[in-house]
C-alpha cells in the first residue's frame, strides 16, 4: 500500500476474522480511492478474485500507481483498487476462499433454490481421487472419455466450469452462502458506490494459455447499452465472441454466481456498471492431456487430500503458481505493458461515457 499512500489515497484495510496466512500472518482485503471523492465516473480494479491468480492483477494495479498516478486521472473520474479480493487464496496459492468457494459463482441470492448442475453429481467422483499418480490420472482419462462419448466434450467443460453448490470439496463450488470476501465487497460497493452514474469495472485474472496477451470477459448482455459501452472502450474485436472462444481455448460454460452481475445490481439504479474480467493469458501448453488434468486437479487434491505439509506440497504450490504467474520474463513486461494500456483505455472511456451518450 506504500504506493497507494504515495498517491494520496484513502487507504481502508479489511481484515479476514478467520482466515491466516502461511506464516500464520493476518490476511487483508485492502482498497484505495484515488481521486475526487465526488467523481461522477469511478474505475473500480480488482485483483486477486481467484486468489493465485492476483499476481499480474497487483503487478498491474501497482505499475498504475507508480507510472501514471492521480496526476493521469481525466477530469471527474477516480479509481477504486481493491487488492487481494480473495486474501486467502493470494497468500497460499489457490484459487478458491478459505471455504474453497470459488468467488465468481457465489453471488447468488442463498435464500432462494440454488441451481442444479446435474451432470456434475455424475462426474464429481471421477474428478476428486485420493492420490494423483501417472496411473490414477490415465485412469481417470479412459474414464472421462467415455463420459464424453456419452454425454458430448462440451457438456463435460460446461458441467465442470459453470459452477456446483453441492460439493465443498468440488470443482468451482459456489458456497451455500455469501462469503466474507463478496459480503466485504457489496459492502464496499454499498458505502462508496451508491451514488455514482458511471462505474467502470476491471476484474484482473490469468490462466488460459499464452504469453500475456489480453481476453475481454464482458458479461453485460450483448446489444445492450453496457456492451455497447465496453465495446467503444476496448473495442468490437477484442469483446467479438468467436474471438474470446479462439482465445479461450473453448466455448464459454454457462456459469452462475457471477461477481459481476452482482456488483451490477448493487451499483443501479443510481448508476450503470460497465466493463468485466479481463484475462492475461499465463499458462504453456501441455505436452499431454493427462498433465494438463493433473494440473487441474492440484488444488483440490492439497485442499481435501494430500495437505499442504506433505513432502510433495512445495512442487505442487511451484507448478500452481507457474500456471496464473508465470517467471518468464516475456511474460511479465507484456502483463505491465498490457495492463498500463488497458488502464489508459478504460479511463478515456469513462471520462467520455456522458458525452457519447450525449452525442448518440
Amino acid at each position: 500500500m506504500a504506493a497507494a499512500h504515495q498517491q494520496d489515497a484513502s487507504v481502508v484495510h479489511h481484515q479476514h476474522p478467520t482466515a491466516r496466512g502461511p506464516q500464520d500472518q493476518p490476511l487483508y482485503l485492502d482498497t484505495a480511492w484515488i481521486g475526487p471523492q465526488n467523481a461522477q465516473a469511478v474505475l473500480v480494479n480488482t485483483s486477486g478474485t481467484h486468489g493465485a491468480e492476483g499476481f499480474a492483477g497487483s503487478a498491474a494495479q501497482l505499475a498504475w500507481l507508480s507510472e501514471r498516478g492521480r496526476t493521469s486521472l481525466p477530469p471527474g473520474v477516480a479509481m477504486l483498487m481493491v487488492h487481494a479480493v480473495n486474501p486467502y487464496g493470494f497468500a497460499w496459492g489457490l484459487r478458491g476462499t478459505k471455504d474453497n468457494v470459488d468467488l465468481n459463482r457465489n453471488w447468488l441470492d442463498f435464500s432462494a433454490p440454488l441451481p442444479e448442475n446435474e451432470l456434475y453429481e455424475q462426474i464429481h467422483p471421477f474428478l476428486c481421487p485420493t492420490d494423483i499418480k501417472p496411473s490414477t490420472v490415465n485412469q481417470l482419462m479412459e474414464e472421462g472419455a467415455r463420459l464424453i462419448a456419452k454425454h458430448g466434450r462440451w457438456a463435460l467443460e460446461d458441467a465442470i466450469s459453470r459452477g456446483q453448490y453441492t460439493h465443498p470439496d468440488g470443482f468451482h463450488y459456489g458456497g451455500t452462502c455469501s462469503d466474507w470476501s463478496s459480503t466485504t465487497l457489496q459492502d464496499i460497493f454499498q458505502n462508496d458506490l451508491s451514488e455514482v452514474p458511471h462505474v467502470g469495472l476491471i476484474d484482473w485474472h490469468t490462466g488460459p494459455v499464452g504469453d500475456g496477451e489480453l481476453i475481454y470477459l464482458c458479461f453485460s448482455s450483448p446489444k445492450s447499452d453496457q456492451w455497447q459501452e465496453a465495446q467503444r472502450w476496448w473495442g468490437a474485436d477484442a469483446l467479438d465472441p468467436a474471438k474470446v472462444e479462439r482465445l479461450w481455448g473453448s466455448k464459454r460454460p454457462s456459469r452462475v454466481g457471477i461477481m459481476y452481475w452482482g456488483l451490477e445490481k448493487l451499483v443501479e439504479p443510481a448508476g450503470e456498471l460497465v466493463g468485466g474480467i479481463i484475462e492475461f493469458r499465463s499458462a504453456q501448453p501441455k505436452s499431454n492431456s493427462i498433465d494438463a488434468l493433473k494440473i487441474s486437479m492440484l488444488e483440490r487434491w492439497l485442499r481435501f487430500e494430500g495437505g499442504f505439509e506433505v513432502p510433495e506440497a512445495a512442487h505442487y504450490f511451484d507448478l500452481l503458481k507457474n500456471e496464473y504467474a508465470p517467471s518468464r520474463e516475456s511474460w511479465r513486461d507484456t502483463v505491465l505493458h498490457n495492463g498500463l494500456a488497458t488502464y489508459d483505455q478504460t479511463l478515456a472511456g469513462l471520462a467520455s461515457w456522458g458525452l457519447a451518450q450525449a452525442a448518440d
